[in-house]
């Protein structure tokens, strides 16, 4: 898994956009946007015809920040090393997706290549190619296209795939991995660091920098991870700090059931009931000890009856930052909470930088690993 650290991020007239590795063009209004297991995009305008003409449908888009040197088939020629320093957040390979033509230019829309594994050919997976793989090796594969440089996926998260995933069958390779990664969650179960019971460790993935891709673990109770940046109401290191409470990621009612022997047990957290309204998940399982189902329905709901914080904050750009990095946030009424950085934009232009923070939202597949 690759490891990048914030990178001073220079201003925009710093920034290189290469059109097919052989043409440069002039840009304005520079925004770059990022979220976890999707596409990075970038978007820009250009002002003159020449250079609205280059920004074809479907040419390859290569973005450089920070000095770039003079040859530009030296920078272009490699995926991953330009043969300078340029390990940098905001180095971005892709492909122009939308062009809109205006009276002196254009307005253009480029993204990377996670892309093309979202527009794929179909695929099948077959059950003797998946049933037993580890879930990392398996996204490896799927990634692993011409464009995108997975040399970094060496090793492994301790999870095999079975045939309860859902993951044999017709996909797209990003249909493919997103199931992949939906299925890879584990528990951490070490009482020395970890309170509650329930300790769900998730794995994420992106582009973060050239046409790297990157699987990445979060650790919600950010146990093993320290804050990248901190902020606060009272610092002057931001621009602006809007936290939001919010109920989408909560559990108080949970009901696992196991049809094999008609079993049935629901746990409700009455309190938060009362105070939130009902969220319920229902969840199927093979377990037939009717001991181990009560237990698991009132950890997993003791860890998810709360509701959920999030942050927007905006900052300067004199730093990058990535996905998965954690940020340390104090306000006067929720207090110190260090959350994962979830998505990111940037405008260049503007010089602002906005990062959203929290603990992503549990999907169907992610509760029902949890109780398996």
């Amino acid at each position: 898994m690759a490891i990048i650290s914030s990178d001073p991020l220079v201003n925009s007239s710093d920034v290189s956009i290469i059109i097919d590795d052989n043409e440069t063009i002039s840009v304005t209004n520079l925004r770059y946007s990022q979220k976890i297991n999707a596409a990075r995009i970038v978007e820009f305008s250009v002002n003159s015809l020449e250079d609205s003409l280059k920004c074809r449908l479907g040419a390859k888009i290569t973005v450089l920040v920070g000095r770039v040197p003079p040859n530009i088939n030296t920078i272009t020629n490699s995926a991953t090393n330009f043969g300078y320093s340029y390990t940098n957040h905001y180095h971005f390979q892709g492909i122009i997706r939308q062009v809109s033509p205006t009276p002196h230019g254009a307005s253009v829309t480029a993204y990377d290549y996670i892309s093309l594994l979202k527009t794929s050919q179909i695929e099948e997976f077959k059950p003797e190619d998946v049933i037993g793989r580890d879930l990392f090796t398996l996204i490896a594969d799927a990634a692993n296209i011409e464009q995108i440089d997975t040399t970094n996926l060496i090793g492994g998260i301790g999870i095999d795939a079975t045939a309860e995933m859902g993951l044999t069958g017709l996909k797209t390779r990003k249909q493919f991995i997103d199931l992949c990664i939906a299925n890879s969650v584990s528990i951490a179960t070490d009482s020395s660091k970890y309170f509650d019971a329930i300790n769900p460790v998730y794995y994420q993935y992106a582009i973060k920098t050239n046409n790297v891709f990157d699987i990445y673990k979060l650790d919600p109770d950010n146990v093993n991870n320290k804050p990248v940046l901190s902020v606060s109401l009272n610092s002057n290191n931001a621009y602006n700090i809007s936290p939001t409470i919010d109920t989408q990621r909560l559990i108080n009612s949970l009901t696992i059931e196991n049809q094999n022997i008609g079993l049935v047990f629901t746990h409700n957290d009455n309190s938060s009931i009362s105070q939130y309204g009902v969220a319920s998940s229902l969840v199927s399982t093979n377990e037939t000890r009717r001991e181990v189902i009560e237990t698991t329905a009132f950890e997993i709901v003791s860890r998810f009856s709360k509701p959920t914080i999030k942050y927007e904050i905006e900052i300067s750009n004199d730093n990058a930052y990535c996905l998965g990095q954690y940020v340390s946030v104090t306000s006067n009424i929720i207090g110190e909470r260090t959350l994962p950085i979830q998505s990111i934009s940037t405008d260049f232009d503007g010089g602002i930088t906005t990062l959203s923070l929290g603990e992503k939202e549990l999907s169907v597949q992610e509760l029902i690993r949890l109780v398996r």
